[in-house]
């Protein structure tokens, strides 16, 4: 169980990281630069999917890290754009 919960963090982590290599993420200026979070986000994406093989089959383990990176990219452009919209109020 431990390896399924360290493999969907780190499928998180690294869609997250994915996410902020892209040149269209409205998240801001970055501490690092966005290659170093590209090869970083397929770094941890790999550690993933080995740690999900080890817990679950070739198949069950791709589509856990695709369905936790789909969610990613879904939800975190949202979050970015509701964190970052102004506060409407009379002008």
């Amino acid at each position: 169980m431990i390896l399924a919960i360290t493999g969907g963090v780190l499928s998180i982590l690294a869609s997250t990281l994915l996410y902020l290599a892209s040149p269209n993420q409205r998240w801001g200026s970055l501490p690092v630069s966005p290659r170093f979070a590209g090869w970083a986000g397929l770094a941890l994406l790999g550690a993933a999917i080995v740690m999900l093989l080890q817990w679950a089959g070739p198949a069950t383990a791709i589509f856990i890290v695709m369905t936790l990176a789909m969610t990613v990219w879904s939800v975190v452009p949202i979050m970015v754009a509701l964190w970052r919209r102004q506060p409407e109020g009379p002008k």
